[in-house]
C-alpha cells in the first residue's frame, strides 16, 4: 500500500496540471485573433477605438492594437472613455471569428495612475 501513495500522488498532480493547462488562456493581442479559426475562449488586451463606444441594452465597442480591430459586446454597462479613446482594456470572453466579435463576460480597465488593472463588474464607477 505504501508503494502506491507516490504513484497516486503523481497521477493526481499530473491530472491537475493538465486540467489547468486546458482551462487557462494567456493574453492575446488583437492581431493574434486573426489566426483563430474556431470559436474559442480568449483574453485579449487592446485599446478602445475612439468613437466606437455605444450602449443601448448592452455595451458595444471596438478594440485595436494599431493594426487590427475587433468588436466587443458586453451585456453590462462599464464606463469607457468614448471621447479620447485609446484607453487600454483587457477583455475576457468567447471570440467568434466568423464576425470578428468577442462576446465578453469580463472587462478590465487599466488605471493609468497605478499601472494596474481594475476589475469592473456591472455598473460600478471607475475612478
Amino acid at each position: 500500500m505504501n508503494k502506491l501513495i507516490p504513484v497516486i500522488t503523481l497521477t493526481m498532480a499530473f491530472g491537475l496540471m493538465g486540467y489547468l493547462a486546458l482551462n487557462s488562456c494567456g493574453y492575446m493581442s488583437v492581431s493574434d485573433l486573426k489566426n483563430v479559426r474556431e470559436v474559442k475562449k480568449v483574453v485579449v488586451m487592446g485599446n478602445v477605438t475612439k468613437g466606437s463606444v455605444h450602449f443601448d441594452t448592452q455595451l458595444v465597442f471596438k478594440i485595436n492594437d494599431g493594426h487590427h480591430e475587433v468588436k466587443v459586446v458586453y451585456p453590462k454597462f462599464v464606463k469607457l472613455d468614448n471621447v479620447s479613446g485609446y484607453g487600454t482594456v483587457v477583455v475576457e470572453g468567447i471570440y467568434h471569428p466568423e464576425n470578428e466579435t468577442i462576446l465578453a463576460n469580463d472587462v478590465q480597465l487599466r488605471c493609468p495612475s497605478k499601472e494596474s488593472y481594475e476589475i469592473v463588474k456591472g455598473v460600478e464607477s471607475v475612478k
